[in-house]
């Protein structure tokens, strides 16, 4: 291939055309124009450089559509929606804002749909234009309320539109097309746009210049005139134009295919020149030229772009201009070069050792050393002048006294204008650090710049203090001046500062750098001009200090919930914790509407003093102490201005229930009639104890008086029975007969017997039950009259066979046995009936046919009271019903 290469290059034509080409190349790569453009690209962390279509919605939010989804900017951060994060799709070709509550978006092959910005959700999917092939959508230039949807039938490619209200999002309603006025209407023949919305709308207004966009870019034009054309060559991240829209806050935003973003900023402008540099050593303005040091190199930039670029020798360590005269220094000496006509090295003086600072006044040249002090030059005579603080010298500035000189390990000194040291500075009387970087003196004030921070003096003494920990961003202090307003600026590593009162204000929303890893490396300011050069690591910008405008937009702070143990709880209501709860977040919305903003978020509790969060915007709290608080937010945008959050939040942390004042006094209550009830139920079981007792007592005494009765009744009459007719039959010889005989005084020792026996069987027995104690009463019943030719008849329904105690079963039985008594004695009947019922309630029923009696003449002997005490006893009622047909008992349990 080489071979091949050496002969084409051998014919003139290819010869002349290689030439014209470096020519080219040369002119381009040294006359190189600068940009107007801030650039955004996927190096700057944006996920996709094919940007279709952007819009800014109602919160100021800037919306892309790529082909990676739908990307915002928040909490200092590039966010993506694709179909990760439930997305339908990733192509988002088209977009609207609503400036109500979101979107109207087109996602390419998928659809029409609405996406709600605050929650970032879709809402809606359009399903009205499924068969048709969407084209465009634009804002109503006669009603503002709608949005126009353009779309073609695939058939007979036909254009139907459709208008989206921004009053109620789930509909389109189909428009009417007017050819004669150009116009579209609703049904109701209301007119809300014309057709000239869908023209190309290639022309934007921005700071006196029309932009118009063509092929080749961006045409600048004044008064209709064209300035020139912004593209690739001059910063343009493409020239792929897909989008151009203009914020709220001026600002124009190009989108590109391929490229990323472009922007024109209003505020803060700047003119950059891409540039890699490794170090710089010294930058001049002079005559309206920026002349800049740089890795061997002399660039010389005019009139918006780099003129020249000379290399000089890879050791060039600083220069100084005057008038024609170039000098530089180096490791091997004072070089000393004209710079026109043309770039030309005239002489050189020796010096063994590098020069870090050239100064020439009048016809003395003053330069810094590393390690031999300063030298002086005069007449072509060299002196030198040592201190005894150090001579490794970095840096050298001038001074109203005289000179400053600095060292990266000793400090600095200030020297009067023979060199001789007026007072030496270090970290013991008040620097941040040894290591001094920077150093301005005006008046009675000097400034001393370390890689730590700034330390001021005045008249030798330390008066305020800056830290890299606390006020600054960045680490190293770069350049320090005052401007023509009187203003102190500190440019570091990272940030530009402005001197506000006692404070310096940070210029955060000025972009000095395109990335992370770019850094600031130098700066030089132009009084004349007002303008302030910046050396990065990757280019040169130049701001003109009369447009550095902070941004003082700091936008509010919005509570977006808050979350207890992973329960959103409503804010509207009494927000209340317990000193036990662990996960309580309090959510904020994003505060960065700007793109590279990183606006800070404090807290501040009661009356303690602000803190930063430590999450972008969340703060959670866990085991709070008991008690009433008011919870403040503020935040802070990049240059230092503050935005509170409207209504501060007050909630309340409780403890346990258990100490909790309503839980103490019902616990008392609680405890008090614990206390009350069981002193109560003791006495109360005392009074039933003695109740008892005396009931048992009262019971062992009517049992006593019970057997005594049965004794009495029964046993005793058949007793006395039994011996008078033992008595009769001793006073009948024995070979008379008698009316009493031996079976009838056996039948009353049978009935003496039974008597005893159920005697023994009731007061035995602990516990029976109804079928028991009938079939019992039966078998005495059947004996008991055996005699007395009286024929019985036992019916029952026993359907509950409940169990009774012994003091019940043993009245039922002796009531029962006291009837067949009396019909025994007093009745004459022939029959009796007994009938037992238990269902819900026991009733026994004795019925016979006897006599009967008149029960209005009958007094009640002793045998009917005991039966009804019995049955009141026993908790039974006890009837009696009589006529000269029977008499019947009723025993009814109550």
């Amino acid at each position: 291939m080489l071979a091949i290469f050496i002969y084409l290059f051998k014919n003139n034509r290819l010869k002349i055309l290689v030439s014209i080409s470096l020519l080219f190349f040369f002119n381009t790569y040294f006359s190189q124009k600068a940009s107007l453009f801030e650039n955004v690209t996927e190096s700057e962390g944006l996920p996709s450089n094919y940007i279709f279509c952007a819009a800014e919605d109602q919160n100021s939010t800037l919306w892309l559509g790529t082909d990676k989804g739908l990307i915002t900017y928040q909490d200092g951060k590039w966010f993506a929606l694709d179909v990760d994060t439930g997305m339908p799709g990733n192509y988002i070709n088209k977009m609207i804002a609503d400036n109500k509550k979101g979107l109207l978006l087109h996602i390419s092959e998928l659809g029409l749909y609405y996406f709600n910005t605050d929650t970032k959700t879709l809402m809606k999917r359009y399903n009205e234009i499924d068969n048709e092939r969407f084209v465009d959508i634009k804002q109503a230039n006669k009603n503002h309320n709608f949005i126009i949807v353009k779309t073609v039938t695939p058939n007979d490619n036909k254009s139907k539109y459709y208008a989206f209200d921004r009053n109620k999002i789930y509909n389109l309603t189909k428009l009417i097309y007017n050819n004669n006025q150009n116009s579209l209407a609703l049904e109701n023949g209301l007119v809300i746009s014309d057709l000239n919305i869908f023209q190309p709308k290639n022309k934007l207004v921005f700071q006196d210049y029309l932009y118009e966009q063509n092929t080749f870019g961006v045409i600048r034009k004044k008064n209709n005139i064209a300035i020139d054309t912004l593209s690739e060559e001059n910063g343009l991240a493409s020239n792929y134009i897909s989008d151009i829209i203009k914020r709220n806050n001026g600002d124009i935003f190009i989108t590109t295919l391929g490229g990323g973003i472009s922007i024109l900023k209003k505020n803060n402008p700047k003119i950059s020149f891409l540039n890699k540099t490794i170090s710089v050593r010294d930058a001049f303005y002079v005559d309206k030229k920026k002349y800049i040091l740089s890795d061997g190199y002399l660039y010389i930039l005019k009139d918006n772009k780099i003129e020249k670029k000379h290399f000089l020798r890879k050791d060039a360590l600083s220069f100084f201009i005057s008038g024609n005269e170039l000098i530089i220094g180096s490791f091997e000496g004072l070089h000393f070069y004209s710079l026109e006509p043309e770039l030309r090295l005239l002489r050189t003086y020796p010096i063994t050792t590098g020069i870090s600072k050239i100064i020439k006044k009048d016809n003395k040249i003053i330069f810094s050393t590393y390690g031999n002090g300063i030298k002086v030059l005069e007449n072509n005579k060299l002196k030198t002048y040592l201190n005894k603080y150090f001579n490794n010298i970095e840096n050298m500035f001038e001074s109203p006294k005289g000179y400053i000189i600095t060292s990266y390990e000793y400090g600095a000194c200030l020297l009067d204008k023979n060199f001789k040291v007026l007072n030496y500075l270090n970290k013991e009387k008040g620097l941040e650090s040894n290591f001094v970087t920077y150093a301005y003196n005006d008046a009675d004030s000097t400034y001393i710049g370390t890689k730590k921070g700034v330390t001021v003096f005045y008249k030798d003494a330390t008066i305020y203090k800056f830290s890299s920990n606390k006020d600054f961003g960045g680490n190293i202090v770069r350049y320090i001046f005052r401007d023509k307003k009187n203003k102190i600026w500190i440019l570091t590593d990272k940030y530009l500062y402005r001197k506000y009162k006692n404070s310096y204000q940070p210029l955060g929303s000025l972009r000095l750098t395109d990335d992370t890893k770019d850094r600031v490396l130098d700066g030089v300011y132009s009084p004349n001009e007002n303008e302030l050069l910046i050396i990065t690591k990757s280019k040169f910008s130049i701001f003109n200090l009369d447009k550095v405008i902070p941004n003082k937009n700091s936008y509010p702070v919005i509570l977006e919930k808050i979350i207890l143990e992973g329960n959103i709880i409503n804010p509207r209501n009494n927000i209340k914790f317990t000193d036990s709860d662990k996960n309580i977040y309090f959510i904020f919305k994003s505060v960065d509407k700007e793109i590279f903003s990183k606006s800070r978020l404090f807290y501040k509790i009661n009356k303690d003093p602000w803190k930063p969060f430590t999450q972008p915007r969340s703060l959670k709290f866990y085991h709070l102490e008991r008690g009433y608080y008011t919870l403040q937010i503020k935040s802070i945008n990049d240059d230092g201005y503050e935005n509170y959050l409207q209504k501060p939040i007050k909630f309340k942390v409780i403890g346990p229930f258990y100490i909790r004042w309503w839980f103490i006094l019902l616990s008392g209550v609680i405890a008090s009639f614990l206390i009350y009830n069981y002193v109560n139920e003791r006495n109360k079981r005392k009074y039933v104890k003695r109740l008892n007792d005396l009931r048992v007592k009262h019971q062992i005494e009517n049992e006593r008086k019970r057997i005594s009765r049965d004794l009495h009744d029964n046993i005793g009459a058949y007793v006395t029975s039994l011996i008078s007719k033992i008595d009769s039959l001793k006073a009948v010889p024995s070979n008379n007969s008698s009316e009493v005989s031996y079976n009838d005084v056996r039948l009353d020792a049978e009935h003496i017997l039974a008597l005893l026996r159920q005697t023994i069987y009731v007061l035995g027995n602990k516990e029976t039950n109804i079928i028991a104690l009938y079939d019992n009463f039966k078998a005495y019943a059947l004996k008991f009259l055996q005699t007395d030719n009286i024929r019985i008849i036992f019916e029952e329904n026993i359907e509950n066979n409940k169990k009774l105690d012994p003091t019940t079963s043993s009245g039922i039985f002796r009531i029962m046995q006291e009837a067949l008594q009396n019909i025994h004695k007093h009745a004459g009947a022939t029959k009796v009936e007994i009938n037992v019922v238990s269902k819900q309630k026991m009733v026994i029923f004795i019925k016979d046919n006897g006599k009967g009696f008149n029960q209005n003449e009958l007094k009640t002997g002793y045998g009917l009271k005991n039966m009804k005490e019995r049955a009141m006893e026993i908790g039974f009622k006890f009837n009696i019903y009589s006529d000269n047909t029977g008499t019947t008992i009723e025993l009814l349990e109550i």
